[in-house]
């Protein structure tokens, strides 16, 4: 655990589960609540900064999945490689945001796959 405040913690822990916004029905929640937790703590705590852009760069790695997954889906030869990587998809868009919550709420600075070290070339550390 790193000398973060229980209140760095609570919103870098808030920018992950954010992630859950837009497949409950909230639209582009998952997209626009990192954002706005990163452009306000950009300047105040690196760990929450770091945590949101994660969260948003993570999110958008989503999106470009399922559009991946719904152009595969249009032609009838990948439907079922589409299918397949959309139940892979599925499960890293519940399990990571999850994970990553965890962690930061236990005052981690946990990289999630494939946007970790961008989100921490981004805040600069």
């Amino acid at each position: 655990m790193t000398d973060t405040t229980s209140d760095e913690r609570l919103w870098a822990m808030l920018a992950h589960l954010a992630g859950f916004l837009g497949y409950l029905g909230a639209g582009i929640g998952q997209y626009i609540v990192p954002l706005v937790i990163y452009l306000v703590y950009k300047d105040k705590s690196k760990f929450v900064a770091f945590h949101a852009i994660q969260s948003l760069y993570f999110q958008l790695l989503l999106l470009v999945g399922w559009v991946v997954v719904g152009g595969m889906a249009i032609t009838v030869i990948l439907l079922l490689p589409a299918i397949l990587l959309a139940v892979v998809i599925g499960i890293v868009t519940i399990v990571f945001p999850i994970l990553g919550a965890i962690r930061a709420n236990a005052g981690e600075w946990y990289e999630l796959p494939m946007v970790g070290g961008w989100a921490r070339n981004t805040i600069g550390g």
